[in-house]
């Protein structure tokens, strides 16, 4: 292992690249405390060319730190700097886990093989992102830690939110030879119940903070999204994105397809210009040619020359861009899955084996 990373590391220096700078690293004592009494800490993996740092608490990822055009390096994911920041936010989508349900499920209820399952509502009468206890607010069991690679898991309690079956997850999270920051999800359940684990980190390929994401190119793999209603929820009908805002299969800067926000009052909803959006909160219903992992998408930043890929083998790319400093590209199930036969399924039984693969690779 050691050789093949120094070889890496070697090409890399070839190629322009030095080593990521260890004094870009976070600081890994803001991130030691006992919450629920574990223990919560920060953990770095890398091969010498990237790096990424994520913390057990949530599996929140804090940091990936990328070189650009120049060699130059930065963090291009938004962060906090504290364990006692990530606490603050009841729902902090910055970085974290996200299960047992990613996304919403309308009305917080689902039905499965006859029985009715009430969930907790957090997002108006809906549910988002699991409820109050989901993974984003779980300190998880840290298996083993390495150079390039970084295991933890946890178990989900039967009721937990309303969602029926102990479900034990592995998560692992993983620097790939080429540059990737690979995130693996395991689950099993002892009871019938419904799965969809994904991540929210935010990208900003400029670096965090460093202004906003409107000149960045984006390519989606996705002639259909779902339609969905003004809360988000689907409607269960599949709409062509051809002739819209959301057709970006050959690769478009996003700021010609999203209005700008200068001069609205906060509060205040503007009228939207004819073939733009206020911003993207959607679902992509992404093309694979077979069941493993594949490229789906594309984000590219002409400031910095980074260009990131989104691999997966699920058939859902959430992208959001609310907050216009930063990008969400969520890999998932479609949203509010148990309610929609028409879906992909996202029941999982006993002795069955739920798996999610994403990557964001990073090319040099």
């Amino acid at each position: 292992m050691r050789a093949a990373l120094l070889g890496v590391a070697v090409m890399a220096m070839a190629c322009g690249y030095a080593q990521v700078p260890k004094d870009m690293l976070m600081d890994r004592a803001k991130f030691k405390a006992v919450i629920d009494g574990k223990q919560t800490d920060l953990y770095t993996i890398g091969n010498g060319v990237v790096s990424a740092q994520v913390t057990n608490l949530g599996g929140f990822i804090v940091s990936f730190l990328t070189p650009d055009k120049d060699g130059q390096y930065a963090n291009i994911v938004t962060h906090y700097d504290s364990i006692q920041a990530y606490q603050r936010f009841n729902l902090g989508m910055i970085g974290p886990a996200l299960g047992r349900f990613a996304n919403r499920i309308a009305n917080a209820k689902f039905t499965l093989d006859g029985i009715e399952y009430e969930l907790t509502k957090n997002n108006g009468q809906n549910i988002l992102h699991s409820g109050n206890k989901g993974f984003d607010h779980t300190v998880w069991d840290v298996v083993s830690h390495d150079e390039t690679s970084v295991v933890m898991t946890c178990v989900s309690p039967d009721g937990t939110d309303g969602f029926p079956g102990n479900l034990t997850t592995t998560l692992t999270y993983s620097i790939t030879p080429d540059n990737g920051l690979s995130i693996k999800y395991v689950a099993t359940t002892d009871k019938p119940t419904v799965v969809n684990l994904s991540n929210h980190t935010y990208f900003n390929l400029n670096g965090a903070g460093q202004g906003d994401i409107m000149d960045h190119v984006l390519t989606i793999n996705a002639d259909q999204i779902t339609e969905a209603s003004r809360d988000g929820i689907p409607t269960g009908k599949m709409l062509d994105v051809t002739g819209t805002p959301y057709d970006f299969r050959q690769g478009l800067r996003i700021g010609d397809r999203q209005m700008e926000m200068k001069g609205f009052r906060w509060g205040q909803r503007p009228e939207i210009p004819e073939g733009k959006v206020m911003n993207y909160d959607n679902n992509f219903c992404v093309k694979h040619s077979t069941d493993g992992v594949e490229k789906v998408a594309t984000l590219h930043s002409p400031q910095s020359g980074r260009t990131m890929e989104v691999w997966n083998n699920h058939p859902g790319l959430q992208v959001y861009t609310g907050a216009r400093t930063a990008i969400a590209l969520e890999s998932q199930m479609y949203p509010d899955s148990p309610n929609h036969a028409e879906f992909p399924n996202t029941v999982l039984r006993p002795g069955e084996t739920y798996t999610h693969t994403c990557v964001y690779r990073v090319k040099l």
